[in-house]
């Protein structure tokens, strides 16, 4: 069975549009003023659309529900677990975490919504035995220490 490839065309998009799939003509459009990390990151999550085999969507609730699903898949892809583990044990919070992983933090955070429950707990037992810190506990700044 052959691999899929997708042809990205890169050129000027509207505000606001980092890039979009075109289901009509199976491309993925993506905006020339990403840097490269960026590219890479919306091609992938494009990549994801065009897998989903998504086509238009005017019902705003089922639109969201597909960009969480494809989120979720990117942030899974791009954020392996071994390396959130990594950044997990040497970074206090998620702009450190996100530059640790040289992604963004709105990639962190859906990386983390979508820890399976071994994953979940494997965090919350080094987070108290490898670095010292209840990720429970709530802290007045939003950082997780130690």
């Amino acid at each position: 069975m052959g691999r899929s490839m997708s042809t990205v065309v890169v050129g000027k998009l509207p505000e606001n549009t980092l890039g979009y799939y075109d289901h009509g003509t199976g491309l993925i459009h993506v905006d020339e003023d990403l840097d490269r990390r960026e590219r890479h990151y919306t091609v992938v999550h494009e990549r994801f659309h065009k897998l989903l085999k998504h086509g238009p969507c005017v019902t705003p609730g089922a639109r969201i529900a597909r960009e969480i699903k494809v989120e979720s898949w990117t942030a899974v892809y791009m954020i392996t677990f071994r390396a959130l583990l990594d950044a997990y044990q040497s970074c206090s919070d998620v702009q450190a975490l996100a530059a640790f992983l040289n992604v963004d933090s709105e990639l962190v955070y859906a990386r983390m919504m979508s820890l399976t429950a071994l994953e979940r707990v494997i965090l919350d037992v080094c987070a108290v035995r490898c670095v010292g810190v209840n990720p429970t506990a709530i802290h007045p700044d939003g950082v997780l220490v130690a």
